[in-house]
C-alpha cells in the first residue's frame, strides 16, 4: 500500500507551504494555512509551520490566507496576433524587465501560470498601450498557496 497524496480537494499542497496549528482560532475553518494542515497531518511524517507564538488568532493575523480558489491565467500568446509591432515591443519589454526573460516566455506559452497579481500587472501594461480589451490564453482556478 502506497504512502497517501497530500491533496486539498485535488490540489498538491507543496511541502514547503507552512500550516498553521491553532484549531480555535475564528479563521480557522476559512484558512488556507489551517485547511492544508487537516490534509497534510494525515499523510506527512514532517510539515513545515508558522510559530504559534507569531500566527495571531483571529482576523488580524498576517498568516492568514484565504481558503478559496483563484483566478490564474495560462498563457497570452494570443495577444500578440492583435497587437502592432510597436504595441508588442512595448508590451514585451516591460513584461521582460519586470518578470525576466525566461519569466515571461513561460508565463506566454503557459508554461507558468500568471497568478492574480500577474494578471494585474499585465492588465496594466495593456490599459498603458491602449489594448485592456485583450484576453489571456486561457483561465483556471487554484488554491492560492504561494502570493
Amino acid at each position: 500500500m502506497g504512502k497517501p497524496t497530500r491533496t486539498l480537494m485535488d490540489e498538491r499542497i507543496p511541502k514547503t507551504f507552512s500550516l498553521c496549528i491553532h484549531a480555535q482560532c475564528p479563521m480557522a475553518d476559512r484558512c488556507l494555512r489551517r485547511v492544508a494542515w487537516n490534509a497534510m497531518v494525515a499523510s506527512e511524517e514532517r510539515v513545515s509551520i508558522i510559530s504559534p507564538m507569531r500566527a495571531l488568532q483571529g482576523d488580524d493575523c498576517r498568516y492568514f490566507r484565504p481558503a478559496q480558489r483563484v483566478t490564474y491565467a495560462r498563457g497570452f500568446r494570443g495577444m500578440q496576433s492583435q497587437m502592432l509591432p510597436a504595441q508588442y515591443m512595448a508590451f514585451s519589454q516591460r513584461l521582460t524587465n519586470h518578470f525576466s526573460r525566461n519569466s515571461y516566455y513561460e508565463r506566454r506559452r503557459g508554461d507558468r501560470l500568471c497568478s492574480p497579481a500577474d494578471i494585474a500587472f499585465i492588465r496594466e501594461v495593456l490599459s498603458s498601450i491602449g489594448l485592456s480589451h485583450l484576453e489571456f490564453d486561457a483561465y483556471e482556478e487554484h488554491y492560492n498557496f504561494v502570493d
